[in-house]
């Protein structure tokens, strides 16, 4: 699977996997030990992922070698390392069943649109208030996993109109405002998760 794209329950029980453009680029069927057995775009094995005991999988190559492994995270999703460890990236539910991949940032896709930029002051203290704030609390995660399952989606469709932008850029103001206002910093922030 790719960093970014997205992946799709078929109805085998398995994924279809797409790349970022939409474009289908393998898949992954059940296996009888509750894993997945991987396949690239043109039905050749790649692999397979195996659950681990922390509810993840462990991802190995077609010699049986480890390449990474997909642990669980607070959305109902999984972070994604490589054999030593470093993370690669995010898959988080959406709307259909499937997962959406990232490279790992947690993009606030409305405000990285309306102000250009997923590094500026305004998406720092929001950024900031997800990590800091909503995290912490059962319904701010609700609230963030919902965002990230229809945001993506939205910003796709309607990020290059201006009523958009310039709509969400007001609504966003006054809440990078208050935030500000509060304590909250828009210094240079590094996400946390």
């Amino acid at each position: 699977m790719s960093n970014k794209g997205h992946s799709e329950r078929n109805i085998f029980g398995g994924y279809d996997h797409y790349d970022e453009h939409g474009k289908k680029i393998g898949h992954s069927e059940r296996n009888v030990f509750g894993g997945y057995t991987n396949y690239d775009e043109k039905g050749h094995r790649v692999g397979s992922s195996d659950p681990n005991i922390w509810g993840g999988y462990t991802q190995r190559d077609n010699h049986g070698r480890k390449v990474g492994e997909s642990d669980p995270n607070i959305f109902g999703g999984y972070t994604h390392r490589d054999a030593k460890g470093n993370r690669i990236g995010e898959s988080e539910p959406n709307l259909t069943g499937g997962y959406r991949s990232t490279d790992g940032k947690q993009g606030c896709y409305i405000a990285t649109c309306v102000y250009g930029s997923y590094d500026c002051p305004e998406v720092w203290t929001l950024r900031r208030f997800r990590d800091d704030i909503l995290r912490k609390t059962a319904p701010g995660r609700m609230f963030i996993r919902a965002y990230y399952a229809v945001s993506p989606s939205l910003v796709k469709s309607c990020g290059d109109k201006r009523w958009f932008r310039n709509g969400w850029r007001l609504f966003l103001d006054r809440i990078v405002r208050s935030l500000k206002q509060r304590g909250v910093s828009d210094s240079p922030y590094q996400d946390e998760f």
